[in-house]
């Protein structure tokens, strides 16, 4: 075991033991088949986690059953960087550890840098075959 010394930590590197600690209790003690009272502890547990990280939404409270599984509504305030849908606990734990569906990715944008290459003033594309498509 490793001794901590939180009188010794700041500000920021107790929020990310905080963090931390929040994230690995969720999995540890969750797995993917939850009766929906043990969900709603999870979901309650969790919005206190993503209220500790500065997420926040305007809604988190509906669930509905979908495509065989508990999902709730949530409705980020920063829809800029967090989109508005349906999801599992999974994904909503996902979401406070930093990656997942709840994300906004832009993805198209960095594929079309990737894929398009500028030879000699000629935007050419290279296509899965190893042939080239010049643009226009």
């Amino acid at each position: 075991m490793t001794d901590i010394d939180i009188e010794a930590m700041s500000i920021e590197e107790l929020e990310r033991l905080r963090d931390a600690v929040n994230q690995r209790l969720l999995r540890l003690r969750y797995s993917n088949r939850h009766t929906l009272p043990e969900l709603l502890r999870m979901l309650e547990e969790l919005k206190a986690v993503l209220n500790d990280q500065g997420k926040h939404w305007r809604s988190l409270e509906r669930w509905q059953w979908m495509d065989g599984q508990i999902r709730f509504w949530l409705n980020p305030t920063d829809q800029v960087q967090y989109q508005p849908g349906w999801y599992t606990i999974d994904e909503l734990i996902q979401w406070s550890q930093g990656y997942g569906p709840v994300l906004v990715r832009e993805e198209e944008e960095e594929e079309e840098e990737e894929i398009w290459t500028d030879v000699d003033g000629v935007r050419i594309r290279w296509l899965p075959d190893g042939t080239m498509q010049r643009e226009g």
